[in-house]
């Protein structure tokens, strides 16, 4: 009989997909090299609204890259760069994981007698 590959399982790194609005992973740096600035934080960029506690369920503890707001190009941080507020994150991730590997695997048999 035919036994099928099985897709490879999910793993705890690939927690970004689609938006990554669900992305819980520990990258903390932009697309260009910045270092993020902690969502508690008010130095070096002041804000008000994208914190710890307006929106306690977004995983915005620490300085990593998050997208609590759903942005369609994937998660971002505000940067400790006073001259650059906020940038986009490179999460390999996001780009890369595919729903392709969600999908059930098709079984063929072939000579079954």
């Amino acid at each position: 009989f035919f036994v099928p590959e099985m897709p490879p399982p999910l793993s705890d790194s690939v927690d970004c997909i689609g938006n990554g609005l669900d992305y819980r992973g520990t990258i903390a740096t932009t697309v260009s090299g910045k270092t993020c600035q902690a969502w508690s934080s008010q130095k070096p960029h002041s804000h008000d609204y994208f914190t710890p506690v307006t929106h306690p369920r977004a995983g915005l503890e620490k300085n990593y890259c998050r997208n609590p707001d759903g942005d369609i190009n994937g998660p971002w941080c505000y940067t400790t760069d006073p001259r650059k507020a906020w940038e986009y994150c490179e999460i390999t991730e996001c780009r890369n994981y595919s729903l392709k590997s969600l999908v059930s695997p098709i079984y063929t048999f072939e000579n079954v007698l």
